[in-house]
């Protein structure tokens, strides 16, 4: 582990201090917090590594309390292998995690799992999977938040890839109304503004890239510049860009993403969109610069 993440090996450390059979419920879910909420300030290997580490240390646990954590954990490893392209380990850890959260009565747990089984069953090409996931994981989304999250980080993309241009007007309006009624929540398994607002952006590019344009040019706006969301929602503006037939914004916009985020440190989905990108500007001369960077990163 890089000498630059003391912070995030002293948690896992701490719990390993305290012997086996000595971490309690409450220190379990204080780690949890810990890795949820500083989610995006870390490498997704470095994080999983000790998410991965941490989990291990907690296994021999039993009570409710501690199984719950352990379920949380092996999402946060779902989500972490989603976003260094690897969707084989992604839905088992998920798989586990809804799982898990059927046996402790964690009934946001199951429904947060199965939403991130549909996105990552979305990246591996399948749309109708994906969307029969989104629907067993809006049967869980009891708020309004968790109904406008399932439905634009789930259902949304999966009917855009369909080519269901009514389905995506019809839905991104319900999502809308969901968001507007609900309290963000921050951290990983929370939901905001910024993040609805990409998902929205993203289902739109097929069929109304002005719009899609619009919200993730607000998405981009609501994150710190450099940051994993920041990326993600500029490469979706870039995109909207190239669908506009404005090339030229669409690589600059490529390239400050390049120029801004460390290869290194790109999730595995937004080199994805990146790849989109570049095939979306396929003829631009002006874009080879871009297409270099995305060979060094592959």
């Amino acid at each position: 582990m890089p000498a630059e993440y003391p912070e995030l090996t002293a948690v896992a450390d701490s719990i390993a201090l305290t012997g086996p059979g000595g971490s309690t419920p409450d220190l379990a879910a204080r780690a949890l917090e810990f890795y949820e909420l500083r989610y995006s300030d870390y490498p997704p290997p470095a994080l999983a590594a000790e998410v991965a580490r941490c989990r291990s240390l907690l296994m021999g646990h039993h009570d409710i309390d501690t199984r719950r954590v352990l379920g949380w954990m092996s999402a946060l490893l779902g989500n972490l292998a989603h976003h260094t392209g690897d969707p084989a380990g992604a839905l088992i850890h998920l798989s586990a995690a809804a799982r898990v959260g059927e046996q402790v009565g964690d009934r946001w747990l199951s429904g947060w799992a199965l939403g991130a089984q549909s996105m990552v069953t979305l990246g591996q090409s399948r749309p109708v999977d994906a969307l029969e996931l989104a629907e067993q994981a809006a049967v869980f989304s009891d708020s309004s938040l968790r109904r406008a999250q399932t439905t634009a980080w789930c259902r949304l993309r999966a009917l855009a890839a369909l080519g269901d241009g009514e389905g995506v007007g019809r839905e991104s309006r319900e999502a809308q109304r969901y968001m507007d009624t609900a309290e963000e929540v921050p951290g990983r398994f929370g939901f905001d503004r910024a993040e609805f607002e990409l998902h929205l952006g993203e289902a739109r590019l097929g069929h109304d890239p002005g719009v899609g344009a619009q919200h993730a040019e607000v998405s981009a706006r609501l994150k710190r510049v450099g940051s994993p969301g920041w990326a993600a929602a500029t490469v979706v503006l870039a995109r909207a860009q190239a669908a506009l037939g404005d090339a030229e914004a669409a690589t600059e916009l490529g390239m400050r993403v390049a120029e801004a985020v460390p290869t290194g440190d790109l999730r595995d989905t937004t080199k994805g969109r990146l790849r989109h990108l570049v095939a979306d500007l396929s003829g631009y001369r002006g874009a080879d610069g871009l297409r270099s960077v995305l060979e060094n990163c592959s």
